[in-house]
């Protein structure tokens, strides 16, 4: 077995293959490749390959710092080929992080697996990780959802002067992005376990310039002229299926169902772009939105469990 660093111009679609066998929602090759060449100051990103006797690519590993990340605070993520499972190749990859690792002042990894992957937890706790969190995924039936016993609940809203748009109505400018962003930023400070969210220009220059990212669905709830809550959906016609990546209203609004009329803006988008599902996920410490997605006919799938190893 070979461990290497990473050939992007030739290792990143094998290493695509790699992550669509964890990954629930499959990635294509295009954000992979900007994900890896993006550079931003204080990034830090490691990745390695092994190379079987045939020097196909087996398993893949990166360790990354990102600009948002605390000092110290690493992620690092194993992925093997499913049919190499249990021959030693996660663990000749963690080893040999080990080394770059080194390198650097760390003082917590942080990492993830799959809640239907024993193995995989097993493989994290034998390195020192352990449970810090659990993220429960969820998704909603969207040909039989029905959205007219939900609207006499938010009829209210538009009385009071809350009006939702998607940010196309306001032409995808700067401005309109730069507000949308505000109430990302201060509703994403919000979940548990979140402790660092990118800055306006990342956030410009990654989310605004992807594949997925189109105005219409990026929907904002307003008061007067006030951005105060906000859901993003994410389009995935290879499947039929969409993705609410983030619904949050600010504190001061909350308890007014404006989140719900948020969720029913997203899956009404979704179900007039042809998704037959809507996909989401949610931390196991928010019961509000956990509560609200229940209400609307989620059902759970298996999640995600975040470890983190606190370096000695």
């Amino acid at each position: 077995m070979i461990i290497r660093p990473v050939q992007p111009q030739t290792d990143l679609p094998r290493i695509v293959e790699l992550v669509n066998t964890y990954e629930p929602e499959p990635i294509s090759l295009a954000p992979v490749q900007r994900w890896c060449e993006r550079v931003a100051p204080g990034r830090i990103i490691h990745m390695i390959v092994a190379l079987d006797t045939q020097e196909k690519i087996s398993g893949y590993c990166e360790v990354f710092h990102e600009t948002w990340f605390h000092p110290g605070e690493f992620q690092i993520w194993v992925v093997v080929d499913p049919a190499k499972h249990k021959t030693g190749i996660g663990s000749l990859l963690y080893d040999a992080a080990q080394s770059f690792v080194r390198t650097q002042e760390v003082t917590s990894l942080k990492s993830e697996t799959r809640e239907n992957c024993p193995d995989g937890l097993r493989f994290a706790q034998k390195r020192g990780f352990s449970i810090e969190r659990h993220h429960f995924e969820s998704t909603l039936d969207l040909i039989a959802f029905e959205e007219s016993p939900f609207l006499p609940e938010i009829e209210s809203l538009h009385e009071s002067g809350i009006e939702i748009h998607s940010l196309a109505v306001f032409g995808d400018c700067q401005t309109a992005r730069k507000k949308l962003y505000e109430v990302n930023y201060a509703t994403a400070m919000d979940i548990p376990g979140v402790t660092g969210w990118v800055s306006f220009e990342e956030f410009e220059a990654t989310v605004c310039v992807s594949e997925w990212y189109r105005p219409e669905g990026q929907f904002a709830a307003l008061d007067g002229e006030n951005f105060i809550g906000l859901s993003a959906v994410k389009l995935m016609p290879e499947n039929r299926g969409a993705y609410n990546l983030m619904t949050g209203v600010l504190p001061a609004y909350r308890g007014r169902k404006i989140a719900l009329a948020l969720k029913l803006a997203a899956i009404r988008y979704a179900k007039q772009h042809g998704a037959a599902y809507m996909r989401t996920n949610n931390d196991s410490q928010n019961p509000a939105i956990l509560a609200l997605n229940e209400k609307l006919g989620y059902r759970p799938e298996p999640g995600k469990y975040l470890l983190r190893n606190t370096m000695e």
